[in-house]
């Protein structure tokens, strides 16, 4: 058990960490100076997608399934904190279409669009975090149906 959560922090941290990385690195592609540095950027945007990313996201969905599965975890909290990870899997999709567009289109958004990028991790990973963290009862004070554990 104590491994299985290791790994899953593990391969969190690097999804996440990537979630913030790939936005970034699409700011740099419009700076690309020739071909040959943009196709080296490129080719660096497509490993760390495919190669980095991607692995971590499909460990940690993997292995916080198994935890949740183990730990028989329950509660609106966890209804949340899986719908704020199915918008980062969403936002990892979305991502990844931008990797593959980069193949056909130099600039597929400007740099100012791959700056506001960097919100969606902002605004989501603090969120999974608090859930996970704080368990915090959200709906049970808005509607008067859904009672407080």
């Amino acid at each position: 058990m104590v491994g299985i959560k290791a790994l899953h922090i593990a391969a969190l941290v690097i999804w996440c960490g990537g979630l913030f990385y790939l936005p970034g690195m699409f700011m740099l592609h419009p700076r690309a100076s020739d071909r040959a540095d943009f196709h080296r950027l490129r080719m660096l945007t497509r490993f760390t997608f495919a190669f980095i990313v991607s692995p971590a996201a499909v460990i940690a969905i993997i292995s916080g399934t198994a935890l949740v599965h183990y730990r028989h975890a329950s509660g609106e909290w966890l209804m949340w904190k899986l719908l704020f990870v199915c918008l980062m899997v969403f936002f990892h999709l979305y991502c990844g279409g931008l990797v593959a567009r980069l193949g056909r289109e130099r600039n597929a958004h400007g740099r100012s669009w791959s700056a506001a990028l960097l919100a969606v991790p902002s605004l989501l990973i603090p969120l999974v975090l608090w859930m996970v963290l704080g368990k915090p009862t959200l709906l049970s004070g808005i509607l008067p149906f859904v009672a407080a554990p």
